[in-house]
């Protein structure tokens, strides 16, 4: 049978299969690139249009900026920058008061660059003003801020130490003209803080707060003085550097060396005041005295410094819809004149401000002491020395009666030393007779030793207390006396070793060595007062004793060669004292004493 007409011949292709097989690969063809490469080349296309906007965006962003200079990522290293140049690092509001200059910074509103117009670093000529605070970044950063925090943290961003504030152009803080900054945390709070300063050295700041927010917030005030390195001024036993505060009018202190050891303090109460003291500077907080506060004194340890902080919190205070709150605190940044202190807590309110002032655990003799020093200061037209001598000798001639009997006796046993000697010397071997016969001596000529002791004992105190009001008494700083002393805060600048400055050179200067050829001329005098002082005493039957007496005026000159003149001055001129007292004294009781066998023997030297 032969093939249909309409057949294909078998050895013709199959274009029926071959059609469907490239339909079929059209539409996987088809499908695929509708389905999978154009959706990955949509989302390719998308992601380089956003790298191409962010490097834009980051381009315009760079030029908008500038460059990270070498001090600002040496500072935010945490390497010390000059002060200049850490100043350079915030916009700057200048500052020239009555008492003091310098600027703020509106980084956090902070207070660090403050200069105190009244004294100055040395008594040399030209010398720079003191500079009591300093810039963060700088080896001696000093400075103090205000703030606010939320306790629940729901308030937005608040003013602290980092917060730009915003100020308005050439604004100058004076006396007469306070400065106004500004800062919107952008979530419904406004800050507006008003600064101004008086004609000494207090700061007064007051924060108003609006909530135009939909919700109520609450807010705590704070203050904070910061010190990233500990004074730079020398060691000073007598007069405390460090922490100071007074809470619920309990006078709070403590040293740098103590909160390195891992004490800190934390004290509630209402009002009162807080922050660092030097020997002659003070930087401290005060808040509002009808507040309830958190004070803390602590030390907060980085990798390559160490953080002093001295700061309060006050009470959280509720602020509603469309409410505003006024807060209004103070900072004192300038000198320990008590007067000033006096003065200012008594117009704030402040209890025993003038406690800033280390008076010590004798402050009951300290204090009158003081008053008693200024009045005399006051009497001789300012002159501090003149005032030293006037109240040592009020103080010897107030003491004398109960003296008296003491120099008394110390006259008597001066002529007995003979005696006592001989009997050391006869009973040499038997300690026990020694001290019979010595009691025997005494009964005799009707001496009791004791009671020279005691009025001794009771003079002590007060030497103490004007020890101390000699060493921490502002008056004295770069005060001169007669003379060659310049500064009755320092040491005598003279030294014997150039015959008191008669030859061209200064042994001082030499190393190892030159700190102990510093002995000047007030420091001898000393000597001399003492050993003459000495001479009107009993003299130690014990050989030993007596050689260590000897030396002991001596030793002094060295001791006091390092203190500043106006104590040698002091300590010298009641040595002089106590001797016309005890050469009084013997005169009157017809017992001998070294200065009138000195000119005897100098008489009988001129007869022969």
């Amino acid at each position: 049978m032969s093939p249909s007409p309409m057949s294909p011949p078998p050895s013709a292709p199959d274009t029926k299969n071959l059609a469907i097989a490239i339909a079929l690969s059209l539409a996987i063809l088809l499908g695929f690139q509708y389905f999978y490469e154009i959706p990955r080349e949509k989302a390719r296309m998308a992601e380089m249009a956003q790298k191409r906007e962010a490097q834009a965006a980051a381009q315009k962003s760079a030029a908008a900026q500038p460059a990270v200079t070498p001090v600002q990522a040496a500072a935010a290293a945490g390497q010390p920058v000059s002060r200049p140049d850490a100043l350079g690092l915030s916009q700057r509001i200048n500052i020239d008061a009555d008492g003091v200059s310098g600027t703020l910074s509106t980084l956090g509103g902070r207070f660090d660059d403050l200069v105190l117009k009244r004294y100055k670093d040395t008594i040399k000529k030209g010398s720079k003003d003191v500079t009591l605070l300093h810039p963060q970044g700088t080896a001696d950063g000093y400075y103090a801020f205000f703030g606010f925090t939320a306790p629940d943290g729901s308030a937005g961003a608040l003013p602290g130490p980092n917060t730009v504030w915003k100020a308005n152009a050439g604004e100058k803080l004076t006396t007469a003209s306070p400065i106004t900054l500004t800062y919107d945390n952008g979530q419904g709070l406004t800050f507006k803080r008003v600064v101004k300063v008086d004609q000494n050295y207090l700061f007064t700041i007051t924060d108003t707060v609006v909530n135009s927010g939909a919700a109520p917030v609450t807010l705590q005030p704070y203050g904070a003085v910061r010190r990233h390195s500990k004074t730079k001024e020398p060691p000073d036993p007598v007069n405390h550097q460090g922490m100071v505060g007074m809470f619920d009018n309990k006078l709070k202190k403590i040293t740098y060396q103590k909160l390195e050891k891992g004490e800190a303090v934390q004290q509630a109460s209402v009002g009162g005041w807080l922050g660092f003291t030097d020997k002659y500077w003070l930087a401290a907080l005060i808040p509002d005295q009808k507040a309830k506060i958190e004070g803390a004194f602590k030390v907060t340890q980085l990798p390559n410094e160490e953080v002093f902080e001295s700061s309060y919190l006050v009470a959280p205070v509720a602020l509603g819809v469309g409410q505003s709150l006024t807060t209004t605190q103070h900072l004192y940044a300038g000198s320990k004149r008590v007067s000033e202190l006096r003065a200012l807590g008594k117009q704030l309110g402040l209890h025993e401000f003038a406690d800033a002032v280390d008076w010590g655990i004798l402050w009951f003799l300290t204090k009158p002491f003081y008053a008693m020093l200024m009045f005399f200061n006051g009497l001789v037209a300012n002159n501090i020395g003149l005032a030293i001598l006037m109240v040592t000798v009020v103080i010897k001639v107030v003491t004398f009666p109960l003296v008296y009997s003491s120099y008394k006796s110390f006259a008597k046993l001066r002529d007995l030393a003979p005696k006592m000697a001989e009997i050391k010397e006869r009973f040499a071997a038997d300690v026990q007779r020694q001290q019979q016969e010595t009691m025997k001596l005494y009964q005799t000529e009707k001496i009791n030793p004791v009671a020279g002791c005691i009025p001794a004992l009771l003079q002590m105190p007060i030497f103490f207390a004007l020890f101390k009001v000699l060493s921490i008494s502002l008056e004295l700083r770069h005060a001169p006396f007669y003379g060659w002393i310049p500064d009755l805060s320092a040491k005598d600048p003279t030294t014997i070793f150039n015959l008191f400055g008669l030859l061209p050179y200064d042994p001082t200067a030499l190393p190892i060595i030159g700190t102990f050829l510093a002995i000047g001329a007030w420091p001898i005098l000393y000597g001399v007062s003492f050993w003459l002082l000495q001479k009107m005493q009993p003299t130690a039957t014990d050989p030993m004793q007596a050689q260590i007496f000897a030396l002991m005026p001596w030793i002094f000159v060295f001791v006091f060669a390092g203190f500043g003149s106006g104590l040698v001055i002091y300590y010298t001129w009641s040595n002089l004292l106590t001797i016309v007292q005890q050469y009084v004294i013997s005169k009157r009781s017809g017992t001998s004493n070294p200065i009138d066998e000195f000119f005897a023997k100098l008489g009988k030297k001129k007869t022969a």
